[in-house]
């Protein structure tokens, strides 16, 4: 059985946060194919460098044209790796600059509502993501050991909870 597991790291530079999650997924893969030996496992990381990724305006234009989200940026192709297909495990890493998550995960996080519309909107086309049977993770990287990663982590794992 293959089993998919994507890292995430949200750091606009490939450092310390990349390399945490890619220790992460290691762990994750070893674990999995420790405990029996039918399982492959594939890991994929996703890197947040170079990347544009706008905050939710709240447009609304996803529901009036049924859509995906219409802010032209790199948020779709960096969504669709949770989403098609949907992985078995996530790992999502953020860098902590003020005491939470940075502003780019912020963002790739408040544009995944457009993924959920169906639950308020009946005719809403886009059939939100089953994320139920995917395990997460959370792990955060800050420069003071009072700098806020509980508090990111506990974001990171609250939007995880939202999302299903």
């Amino acid at each position: 059985m293959k089993i998919k597991l994507v890292g995430i790291s949200a750091s606009p530079r490939h450092g310390n946060t990349e390399m945490l999650v890619r220790e992460a997924l290691a762990s994750g893969a070893k674990a999995v194919e420790g405990m029996n030996q039918e399982y492959s496992v594939e890991t994929e990381l996703i890197s947040f460098k170079g990347k544009k990724i706008q905050g939710c305006i709240d447009c609304k234009a996803c529901v009036r044209n049924k859509s995906m989200c219409i802010l032209k940026d790199d948020w779709q192709e960096l969504i669709s790796h949770l989403t098609t297909p949907v992985p078995n495990g996530v790992i999502i890493g953020a860098p902590v600059y003020f005491f939470s998550v940075n502003s780019a995960l912020r963002a790739f996080m408040e544009r995944a509502t457009c993924l959920m519309k169906g639950f308020w909107y009946p005719d809403y086309p886009i059939q939100a993501p089953d994320w139920s049977k995917t395990a997460a993770g959370a792990v955060a990287v800050g420069f003071h050991r009072n700098g806020g990663q509980e508090h990111a982590n506990s974001n990171i794992l609250q939007w995880f909870l939202v999302n299903g």
